[in-house]
Parts: C-alpha cells; sequence; structure tokens
C-alpha cells in the first residue's frame, strides 16, 4: 500500500497555508506514523473510521505518550484528512470530532514586568538608522505583544496615526485585530516614516514595496535581523531571552488590568482557553507572594 501521493498532498497543503518548515516537519512525522499504522491494519486512508482512530489513539497511549502529544498527532491527521477532502479524493474527516480532554497548555515563565519592559526599551539609544528601526520593533513587541510572523506582515497602510492604531493581519496561528498605539510610539512611528525609512530604502536592495519594516539585502522578511537584534538584547540584558517571553510578559501584564475578553481581543487568540492560561500566571504569582508574606495563612 503506497501512501506517497496522499503524503504530498498533505505537505503541499501545509506549505499552501503557510505552516513553518519546523512545524510542517513534525507534522509529517505524525501522518508518517499513522500511514505506518493503517498498514498494519491493512487499512486504507478511505477505509479509515472514526472507531479505528480510537484504536490509534489507544496504541499512542500504550505507548505512554503525554495528551498533548496525543492531540498533536489527531490534529495532524484532521489536517491530512482535509487535505484529500480539499482534493477532492475523499469526502469524510473521520478525525472532525476527535480530541483527547486533559491536554493542558504550558504556563509561561521567566516573564518581564512592565517596568522591566520599559528600561530594556528605553536603554536603546540608536545611532544608525537600522538600531531607529529596531527599536521601534521592539516598541511595537512590548506593547502590542505581537508575534515574529505578524512584525513581517505589517504595512504602511496598517497604520493610523491620526486614530493611534495598527491593524495587525489574520494569520495562521491568531485573529486580526486593531491595537492602539502608545502616545510615544505615535511620535516615533512617524519619525520613522517620514525620515528613517526613505534612508533605509536608499541604501537597500530589491523592491520594499509597502512593507513597514525591511532589511537592506532583498530579502522578503526580517527573521535573520530580528535573530541578530534578538542577540544583541541578550547581551545587554540578562533577563531578556526571547520576543516569545516578551509576548508573553505583554499578556500576563494585560490580564492583570483588562477583562479577560478584551485581552483575548488584544491577543489575537482563537480560544479564551489560550487566554486563561495566562490568568494562571497571575494566580501562582499571588500564591507565592501570600507564601512569602504570609506563610501562616498555607501552613497546615
Amino acid at each position: 500500500m503506497d501512501f506517497t501521493t496522499n503524503l504530498q498532498d498533505f505537505i503541499n497543503y501545509l506549505q499552501e497555508r503557510k505552516f513553518r518548515k519546523g512545524t510542517i516537519r513534525n507534522k509529517k512525522a505524525y501522518v508518517i506514523r499513522y500511514l505506518e499504522w493503517l498498514k498494519t491494519e491493512n487499512l486504507t486512508v478511505e477505509q479509515c473510521s472514526y472507531a479505528d482512530l480510537l484504536n490509534f489513539v489507544t496504541l499512542l497511549k500504550k505507548q505512554e505518550r503525554s495528551t498533548e502529544n496525543k492531540n498533536k498527532h489527531i490534529l495532524a491527521i484532521k489536517q491530512f484528512y482535509e487535505s484529500q477532502i480539499r482534493l477532492e479524493k475523499l469526502e469524510y474527516n473521520p478525525a472532525t470530532n476527535l480530541h483527547i480532554k486533559g491536554h493542558t497548555q504550558r504556563i509561561p515563565h521567566n516573564l518581564l514586568n512592565q517596568k522591566q519592559l520599559e528600561n530594556i526599551y528605553n536603554n536603546l539609544n540608536p545611532k544608525t538608522p537600522v538600531q531607529y528601526r529596531d527599536k521601534i520593533i521592539l516598541g511595537i513587541y512590548i506593547n502590542q505583544g505581537l508575534i515574529r510572523k505578524e512584525i513581517n506582515q505589517l504595512e504602511l497602510g496598517d497604520l493610523n496615526l491620526e486614530k493611534g492604531t495598527i491593524s495587525i493581519r489574520k494569520n495562521v496561528k491568531l485573529n486580526q485585530r486593531i491595537l492602539p498605539l502608545v502616545t510615544y510610539q505615535i511620535m516615533s512611528i512617524h519619525k520613522y516614516l517620514t525620515e528613517i525609512r526613505p534612508q533605509l530604502i536608499q541604501k537597500s536592495e530589491g523592491e520594499k514595496g509597502q512593507r513597514l519594516f525591511f532589511t537592506l539585502a532583498d530579502n522578503p522578511n526580517m527573521n535573520e535581523c530580528l535573530r541578530y537584534f534578538l542577540r544583541t538584547l541578550k547581551k545587554k540584558h540578562f533577563e531578556f531571552k526571547s520576543f516569545h517571553q516578551v509576548r508573553s510578559s505583554v499578556i500576563t501584564n494585560w490580564i492583570k488590568e483588562k477583562p479577560i475578553r478584551e485581552v483575548q481581543y488584544l491577543a489575537g487568540h482563537n480560544s479564551i482557553v489560550s487566554t486563561e492560561r495566562y490568568r494562571q500566571v497571575n494566580l501562582q504569582d499571588l500564591e507565592r507572594s501570600l507564601n512569602k508574606h504570609h506563610p501562616l495563612i498555607h501552613s497546615k
């Protein structure tokens, strides 16, 4: 039984949806494990039913895989069937309603408070157009909590300095949203647009179009520049670990001040469950504070 064509259809489907190479590699591995299991059960992709999938999950359980890992297998299989349905090779997705309960997302750690984030930002003293661009990007990270993909997607038309907002496009992970800019961002972004960006365009290679941020080289994204910028920040600030850490910190700080549904919107989360885990971080912080200052409250 040859599943090569089915697997290539799946990879093409993931690539069209702009999944990262690492994510595609992992999902491919999950689906290969599933296809190999089908062979041992003498089943075809078309024949596999919901009940058969439960048997596959039982196998994963016997292998002592975590709930998170089992759900990752299921999601990849679900997407695999979606790729086949899209090509009209199948009409039914047996994994549609399959999900293993009990999955708990990892709670963010090594978080930074608002004062720490602002200190890191204020300690940057840009002397070149590239350094000024990078400080603007850091300001967007620490105030709007974006992910790298969203930074890469930003265009000139996404900014409305009169209203003090920035529009974020929908992507594979997060929803579309319009976020407020902090006051100091409006002035610094205006300078970037009128003075700094034109200087960068003059020094750069290739057509930049409407991109808000770009490299000096002919490169369609900022990934390499952001990696270099990250290394620079980590050298200066030992507490700074990653831009993902910054996003987690921003959302956690929002949770302390704003209603949960508002935070869900600001963060772009599809599910309120994703937002709730940041509330759990605050509850743990409160418990640690109580244990430190009022140890008798929790003593038995």
